[in-house]
């Protein structure tokens, strides 16, 4: 384990907690035991499995760092939950059901993110351009890391970037997790959507893409949380 994630088990700890204890009542019925002795369980595979073998990405000052450790909460818990005859459908609508709940749960000026998106987006794009810059640099000492394009806004896309290295697909990818990739793929809708923005995506390397895009979408409904866009062939959002 790498002494980052050492250092930060029980923050880790922590935040981990907090996503799950939103579906305490769903834990329970799955494990058949109370959740603070499910949560251990799922902690367990969380530490040994995953945490031990995270890649170093450049820790806190980082943004992806926690993009990482918080999606693999959920593939622990799906690793786990298997175990109680839970199968990966299940989950991934449990895991969806988690995410919007805890963004429920932010304040209002947090998750507004239309506003700023759609009112000022050549100060949005100024600052994912510095983003990317940022991401380029801190992938030169840590490879493999988040790596971002912002790409020239449209009328009808003001915001438009890539995603061109993506810590969550390669981890999975390396340990045998893919099966859960179109699942936390598919989170990306319910955060922006929580935030008032319409993501439009028609790649992502889960796919065997070669970039994921994050388009933002204006006077656009919202699309669907689930099911999954990328399962189905005929849906052209991923």
């Amino acid at each position: 384990m790498h002494p980052y994630y050492k250092k930060s088990e029980q923050k880790l700890k922590k935040e981990a907690n907090a996503y799950l204890k939103l579906i305490a009542g769903e834990i329970e019925r799955i494990f058949q035991k109370p959740y603070k002795k499910a949560f251990e369980e799922i902690w367990r595979i969380y530490s040994a499995d995953l945490m031990e073998k995270f890649p170093y990405i450049g820790g806190s000052r980082v943004s992806g760092t926690s993009n990482l450790t918080g999606a693999y909460v959920f593939v622990a818990f799906g690793e786990a939950a298997k175990k109680h005859g839970l199968d990966l459908d299940e989950w991934g609508q449990l895991t969806t059901i988690c995410f919007e709940k805890y963004f429920d749960a932010m304040p209002a000026l947090v998750k507004n993110l239309k506003i700023a998106v759609f009112k000022r987006p050549k100060l949005v794009n100024k600052m994912l351009k510095k983003k990317d810059a940022q991401n380029r640099k801190n992938a030169l000492k840590n490879p493999g890391s988040f790596e971002t394009l912002t790409q020239e806004p449209t009328a009808e896309f003001p915001i438009n970037f890539h995603t061109l290295v993506c810590p969550l697909y390669n981890f999975a990818k390396a340990n045998g997790y893919m099966d859960y990739m179109p699942y936390l793929c598919n989170l990306d809708y319910v955060m922006f959507g929580k935030m008032g923005v319409s993501l439009y995506r028609e790649n992502t390397c889960a796919c065997g893409d070669g970039y994921c895009d994050f388009k933002m979408k204006k006077n656009a409904p919202i699309p669907a949380f689930w099911p999954p866009h990328i399962l189905d062939k005929n849906d052209p959002l991923k």
